[in-house]
């Protein structure tokens, strides 16, 4: 008996012995299990893990692509730059540190305190620094105080075309104009900096210890010119400053494909400073804003009763005397005319003869021409926030409204969509949105995105309705007509004028003194290109109110200073002198014939010319061996009549050189061409 009990005692230890080591063989087997799927199954997420709670991820500014003009001239750019950062946990004085840092940074005492009392372990201090600024503050030698290199943006030439490029934030995003519309392009691929972390979730190293690269942004290349934008931004800031209007804008397109080579406003703002100026001065006025365009619009009334065949340009229609009943409302014209024929009431601007013609076309008909001339719906231009425009339905027109509408009344529009228009009078008809930007280029210099302008073209009318208004515009510009300041002697010019009154939202009526002035008019393009359209707006002119007095001499300036850059020859027909009268001083026109003409070298640079041809304003340069060309742009507005024979170069002139000039004075040039 004692026997078997020994046998079972010994049985139960090994079975005890077994099953301890079963025990531990399994718990190694879990353990070793545990350990393979932690550290080999789940070790890229336990990794990441690791790395998260050791380190800080700050996000870098990438380099933001460059833009460009047409010609590859750089209009933004980006530069490297040091920011600074704190680590608060590791400043031991921070009243002291703040009081520092005051003295360099353009922020006061209290405001770098609170950063450097705020319980993160990393906060940004200021953000692209001035390099004499970053030395100073290196110079103090705080501790938790680092830098980190990013990139700024910089617009080399300032005010130029600020409100079309628009600027970035601080974070290197692009909140307006070129650079808002454009952003996914110009951004690039940001770049993250890892620093390292203590226990307490400190930063330990100032130093980066890892990184990983971004990607610089791609380039966009403008249709813009520098050199006509800045030309333009010139003349339209004397325009505003002369007639002591509250702004202005000018744009010129190429007629064409709608190119925009240049788009100005004043009063001007700096990208580089953005801050500094006014939200309202941010505005691309010329894309965002809506106006009632005024007499510009009365070509659209003419063009779609002649599209529709209800008058020819030789129907004469009565004007009334100058005032003329509609509904309950009495039209007025500037002047009183009687009978006038349809070009003579788009030459003299008459808004009771456009009535006429709007109440023999028909709402219907009028509204459908112009939606088709892209009236109440958007260009497409590629820049964020354009307005649509305002054109009501015609069933909603009483036939005071058909009155209004057909001379720039009652319908919204933006100068854009008057310049899309106003295009297809001189291309043959056809609707052409414009444009802001060719291409866009990678960083490697491979094309992504280019425009191609003729694959939208949409016809609006008819060729033979272009030829006609055509015609109609180049007499607006007579001695007769009510923009002869827009002339440029030796060259064609065509346009219209407008004069609308501004409404009045809080008095809830059209003012009675403030006005928008205005002149859109062609100009020859060099040989490559079409006609160039050329739009100048000044807002609440003082000195006076109508387009033909203050914009247009604007519109001259402009012309005068694109085609000597543009290399135009002056045309061969009869043009106008501008600002020429007659000896009995009535101002009829004085008229500049070139017999014959040859093309000539071509026009010198600006400053070139300046030093070549210095001279005091009443004397009489020498302009033996040059251009006429030289003569136009060095003179401007001519003091009285022109006189050009032969072809090339001159070989004489009068007056001679050194002679005075003075008003009414007579000049006469003999050309021969080169051997």
């Amino acid at each position: 008996m004692k026997r078997y009990r020994q046998k079972d005692s010994r049985r139960w230890e090994r079975w005890k012995i077994i099953s301890l080591a079963l025990v531990m063989v399994c718990g190694a087997v879990g353990l070793l299990s545990r350990a393979y799927y932690l550290q080999v199954v789940r070790h890229d997420f336990f990794y990441a893990k690791s790395l998260q709670q050791s380190r800080r991820a700050v996000e870098i500014r990438p380099e933001r692509g460059e833009i460009l003009d047409s010609r590859g001239n750089k209009l933004a750019v980006s530069l490297e730059s040091e920011s600074v950062y704190v680590q608060p946990h590791r400043i031991v004085s921070k009243k002291k540190a703040a009081r520092k840092l005051a003295r360099i940074l353009p922020y006061s005492s209290r405001q770098i305190y609170r950063k450097l009392a705020s319980k993160k372990s990393f906060q940004w201090l200021a953000r692209d620094v001035l390099p004499s600024q970053a030395e100073k503050i290196k110079r103090l030698h705080l501790r938790g105080v680092g830098f980190v290199k990013e990139s700024r943006r910089f617009y080399p030439n300032r005010e130029l075309a600020g409100q079309l490029l628009g600027f970035v934030g601080v974070d290197s995003e692009g909140l307006e104009g070129i650079e808002h519309y454009y952003d996914r392009y110009l951004r690039g691929k940001k770049n993250i900096v890892f620093l390292e972390r203590d226990a307490r979730r400190g930063i330990l190293d100032p130093g980066d210890i890892g990184s990983v690269e971004g990607t610089k942004g791609g380039t966009v290349v403008l249709t813009l010119d520098r050199a006509i934008q800045h030309a333009v931004e010139q003349e339209l800031g004397r325009a505003v400053i002369s007639s002591r209007a509250k702004r202005g804008l000018a744009v010129v397109m190429d007629v064409e494909d709608g190119a925009i080579l240049a788009m100005s406003q004043y009063p001007f703002f700096n990208p580089n400073s953005f801050t500094s100026s006014k939200p309202s001065v941010w505005r691309n006025r010329a894309v965002v804003d809506m106006i009632e365009p005024g007499s510009t619009f009365k070509v659209f009334t003419v063009a779609a009763a002649l599209e529709k065949g209800v008058i020819t340009p030789d129907t004469r229609l009565d004007c009334e005397q100058g005032k003329y009943r509609v509904g309950n409302r009495i039209i007025h014209d500037t002047h009183k005319h009687g009978m006038l024929s349809v070009g003579e009431i788009v030459k003299l601007s008459s808004n009771i003869g456009c009535s006429k013609i709007a109440a023999r076309l028909g709402k219907r008909d009028f509204y459908q021409f112009l939606r088709r001339c892209g009236f109440g719906s958007p260009t497409g231009i590629d820049f964020p926030g354009e307005k649509q425009g305002k054109l009501r339905d015609w069933r909603r027109w009483r036939d005071v409204d058909l009155s209004n509408v057909s001379f720039g009344q009652g319908v919204g529009v933006t100068p854009v969509q008057l310049m899309m228009a106003y295009a297809a009078f001189a291309n043959g008809g056809y609707l052409v949105k414009p444009y802001l930007v060719k291409q866009v280029l990678n960083e490697n210099g491979w094309k992504v995105y280019e425009h191609h302008a003729f694959s939208e073209r949409r016809r609006a009318f008819s060729p033979r309705v272009s030829r006609q208004i055509m015609a109609m515009l180049e007499e607006v510009v007579d001695d007769d007509g009510t923009a002869p300041k827009a002339r440029i002697p030796g060259y064609w010019v065509a346009g219209k004028t407008g004069t609308s009154q501004k409404y009045d939202p809080r008095q809830k009526r059209y003012s009675r003194k403030n006005y928008l002035a205005s002149f859109i008019g062609f100009i020859p393009g060099p040989e490559n290109r079409g006609k160039l359209l050329v739009y100048v707006m000044l807002d609440e002119p003082r000195t006076s109110i109508y387009g033909g007095m203050v914009a247009a001499p604007a519109f001259s300036r402009i012309g005068q200073r694109l085609l000597a850059y543009l290399n135009v020859e002056p045309s061969s027909r009869v043009m106008l002198a501008a600002g020429t009268k007659d000896k009995g001083g009535t101002g009829s026109r004085s008229r500049v014939k070139i017999v014959d003409h040859s093309v000539s070298a071509p026009i010198p640079t600006a400053a070139k010319k300046k030093d070549a041809l210095a001279a005091r304003a009443d004397v009489m340069p020498d302009f033996s061996g040059r251009s006429v060309r030289d003569v136009l742009a060095y003179f401007g507005t001519l003091p009285g009549s022109l006189s050009i024979r032969g072809s090339g170069k001159i070989m004489k002139q009068k007056p001679l050189p050194g002679q005075r000039i003075v008003a009414g004075t007579g000049m006469e040039f003999v050309l021969q061409a080169e051997n």
